[in-house]
């Protein structure tokens, strides 16, 4: 491996790997085809990742043949109960949460990285998230996976460095404008966690 090869995938490096991380023994007759897709915890610096990666879960869940319910009553049953974001649901009784929103079963999410870094010589893009779902009558663990997409380029001719800065910096401004930050990065993230659902036994 040259040595180029070697400083971009140090710089891409995330700090934790995806795939299945627990599948319940008997998931295949359990796994359930309804459930409340909940508000996203958020570990990574980007305030709007959890929006953005809650509804990209939203369409892959439904486009597989999944019964969601609706997202502003979801939300609206949780503002009830205190909860304003995804990071306050681990204070609540999943087994209570359930018989309030009215579902069998809760999909979690957590945004673990939502990064654009350009710092000239180094431009990566970076999206990681995981998934758990929770029998809402037991409160038991069914199933949880992580999934992560990451991309990047490396520049260390010279002057090579302040041209990709520019570049990036157009890349973000053109994203942002159009409201679709690490569009490629997120859906790619997602249709991977997503997998894993087959994985686990569907």
């Amino acid at each position: 491996m040259t040595k180029q090869s070697l400083l971009l995938a140090a710089a891409l490096t995330g700090c934790a790997g995806p795939g299945l991380r627990y599948a319940a023994p008997d998931l295949a007759a359990r796994m359930p085809r309804t459930a409340a897709l909940l508000p996203f915890d958020n570990e990574s610096v980007n305030l709007r990742g959890p929006d953005i990666l809650r509804g990209l879960v939203s369409e892959s869940l439904r486009a597989r043949g999944w019964t969601l319910a609706d997202q502003d009553a979801v939300d609206e049953t949780l503002h009830r109960l205190g909860v304003t974001e995804g990071g306050q649901l681990g204070a609540l009784d999943p087994k209570r949460l359930g018989a309030a929103l009215g579902v069998p079963a809760l999909m979690f999410g957590t945004v673990e990285e939502f990064t654009y870094q350009n710092v000239g010589f180094v431009r990566r893009r970076a999206v990681r998230l995981s998934l758990k779902l929770v029998d809402s009558a037991t409160g038991e663990r069914l199933w949880e996976a992580g999934g992560e997409e990451t991309s990047g380029k490396l520049a260390i001719k010279e002057g090579a460095a302040g041209r990709s800065f520019i570049e990036g910096l157009a890349e973000q401004a053109a994203e942002t404008a159009l409201g679709v930050p690490l569009a490629q990065e997120s859906r790619a993230a997602v249709e991977k966690v997503i997998s894993y659902l087959s994985a686990g036994g569907l």
